[in-house]
């Protein structure tokens, strides 16, 4: 058994990284986890470079606000949908054997496996950056909500949250992070109102605890992309 010191905990990441130069198993990140900080403080280093991508409507998913915990706000989650199923934006990473950490984050969320075994797929995949999408067999790793519950007035739409998300596309340009806001759904919550404060000053899981975030930038960025929205923020 190798032990978990410094010296080892390197020489272990150096075997896991040349026997896993073609990785099998990716998580497919939409919201906070897009954020490098926030991923890695999950994945520690045991996950992979990620890819910016786009995943096509044909998967049949919507990236929507849900309350999946009515105490701790809404998130974003992914709803399977027969209809209006849109285009989405987000990350592709390797992860090696570490699927209980994320699913330890995900908790309220089901993880569901999509096996990615044929050309046709692949195609369904879209790479951002110069990066390609895997050109062999690979399986992507998402989690979804099966009952979706809109925000209402004790569950919002958590600025905080949204920060860590947007700061995470931002890695990947303003183009992206648009992407996301107009790619969301359920901005307008129970009674066709919107339920959003602006809770910047609350304390946060340590997860989200992501530090030098450009909150002129992100207001500017949002109030452009979705004023319709952003109008009904209100202050915590």
């Amino acid at each position: 058994m190798v032990k978990t010191n410094k010296k080892n905990i390197k020489y272990k990441n150096k075997t896991i990284k040349k026997k896993y130069t073609k990785p099998k198993n990716f998580i497919f990140g939409y919201g906070s986890i897009i954020c490098s900080k926030s991923r890695i403080y999950t994945g520690k280093s045991y996950v992979g470079k990620p890819i910016p991508v786009e995943l096509s409507k044909k998967f049949g998913y919507v990236r929507v606000w849900d309350c999946k915990k009515t105490d701790r706000g809404a998130f974003l989650s992914l709803k399977k949908t027969k209809a209006n199923s849109k285009n989405i934006n987000g990350i592709l990473f390797p992860i090696f054997n570490n699927i209980k950490s994320f699913d330890k984050r995900e908790k309220g969320y089901k993880r569901i496996k999509i096996k990615i075994n044929t050309s046709q797929k692949r195609k369904l995949i879209k790479s951002l950056n110069e990066k390609s999408i895997p050109n062999y067999d690979f399986n992507i790793y998402m989690y979804i909500i099966d009952n979706h519950v809109l925000p209402h007035k004790n569950c919002y739409i958590s600025q905080r949250y949204l920060d860590i998300a947007l700061s995470g596309c931002l890695e990947y340009g303003i183009d992206f992070a648009k992407k996301l806001l107009k790619t969301t759904l359920s901005w307008k919550g129970k009674h066709n109102k919107v339920h959003w404060k602006n809770d910047r000053n609350q304390k946060t899981n340590r997860k989200y605890n992501v530090k030098n975030i450009n909150h002129i930038l992100i207001d500017n960025l949002i109030q452009e992309t979705i004023p319709q929205y952003f109008k009904y923020r209100t202050k915590t």
